[in-house]
């Protein structure tokens, strides 16, 4: 598998009364096709990922509303929804386009506009991702929920909470660092465990902001982008998709595992390449155990072992494979719909070599996102290769 990335483009994240779900979409898609070179009349396809814009923002044909303002009618636009998963199954979808030889050029575009509504309000259209009915009206919620999954791998591994709060201190790290980052400071693991507790074992430092933002990626054939070799030529190599479980309350550390192990395997297949081939990764963190987690699953460290990289350094910037040097969604913030693609676009800046100073991992060549939703609904893995001549 080869799709090209012609251009990417995104907006800050952070919350943004001034700006409505529209402008954001039309910024980061605007910031995509003019690094791409391309005009609106270019898009074939778009792909519009948004979770709850009828919830949060009174809309509900999203795609529709995006390629009007963006300029690309014609081209077909449809609205994707996979939960906290939707940018990345939006990106999978425009791979799959390409792939398939229907389209020369499509966009992906993840958009999330969360902070115009009251938290309480806000927490409730987050839980219709989960089951509403059963686990939220019983007082389950999405941190309680992960809070129970945090509580069996620490009773599990035997680690504690200090073990766990060096994922918070990296992300913290190198969110600081970052200019889009909806949260921009430094902490230490004494400020992380005196943070406010959210659900036992989880706190304030170990839990993601809501936010806003949108983020986009222009996909193309590959010959398109071999065409253009002053062009930074980047491919997306592979692209794998799963469904998990439904309920946190019966959620296993098995299945929390298998929710990237099972795709990734396919993905490194796709891709041609192994675990330790990877240079730099973004993977989902909306709470910091979702980082340990996905370590494992993607094969980076053995099963209970995947909290250590941040405390030995092994995941930082310079160690073996840099994670979340974005700062992850604990500093990012979790636009939802956006969440993938951001993902995306980050590990795309790595390849570039134009991620922001301080957070820049030199030289890489190899990167991998990985994105999930819901309870433990959804898995994304997508695979990342600079390829110059």
């Amino acid at each position: 598998m080869k799709v090209g990335v012609l251009g990417i483009g995104k907006t800050p994240h952070k919350i943004q009364h001034g700006k409505s779900l529209k402008d954001l979409a039309v910024e980061a898609g605007r910031k995509a096709m003019n690094d791409a070179g391309v005009a609106p009349a270019d898009v074939q396809m778009l792909y519009v990922g948004n979770v709850g814009s009828v919830g949060f923002n009174y809309e509900n044909s999203t795609g529709l509303m995006v390629a009007h303002h963006l300029g690309v009618v014609p081209a077909g636009a449809v609205r994707v929804e996979a939960a906290c998963g939707t940018g990345a199954w939006a990106l999978h979808l425009g791979c799959v386009a390409i792939e398939s030889g229907l389209y020369d050029t499509v966009m992906v575009l993840g958009v999330e506009k969360m902070n115009d509504l009251a938290t309480v309000e806000g927490t409730s259209i987050i839980a219709q991702a989960a089951d509403s009915k059963e686990e939220y009206f019983s007082g389950l919620t999405f941190p309680s929920g992960t809070a129970l999954t945090a509580r069996k791998y620490m009773q599990t591994y035997g680690v504690t909470e200090e073990d766990l709060a060096h994922t918070s201190v990296k992300n913290h790290y190198y969110g600081a660092r970052n200019p889009s980052a909806h949260l921009r400071f430094e902490c230490t693991v004494d400020e992380v465990m005196k943070s406010a507790k959210v659900a036992d074992p989880l706190k304030l430092y170990e839990v993601c902001p809501m936010t806003d933002a949108a983020s986009a990626l222009v996909l193309c054939r590959p010959e398109i982008l071999e065409s253009q070799p002053n062009r930074p030529q980047v491919y997306i190599t592979a692209t794998s998709m799963g469904s998990g479980t439904w309920y946190q309350a019966s959620d296993t550390l098995d299945d929390a595992y298998n929710l990237f192990a099972r795709p990734v395997e396919r993905a490194y297949e796709m891709a041609g390449i192994t675990a330790d081939d990877v240079d730099v990764a973004e993977i989902y963190n909306s709470f910091a155990i979702q980082e340990p987690l996905g370590i494992e699953g993607l094969g980076f460290a053995e099963r209970g072992e995947g909290w250590k990289g941040a405390a030995d350094g092994s995941t930082w910037l310079d160690g073996k494979v840099a994670i979340n040097p974005s700062g992850g969604l604990l500093c990012k913030g979790h636009p939802l719909g956006a969440t993938g693609s951001t993902q995306a676009v980050d590990v795309v800046e790595q390849l570039r070599g134009t991620a922001p100073e301080g957070m820049l991992r030199d030289g890489a060549e190899i990167g991998i996102s990985a994105c999930r939703g819901g309870p433990g609904s959804v898995g994304a893995i997508h695979i990342y290769q600079r390829m110059e001549d």
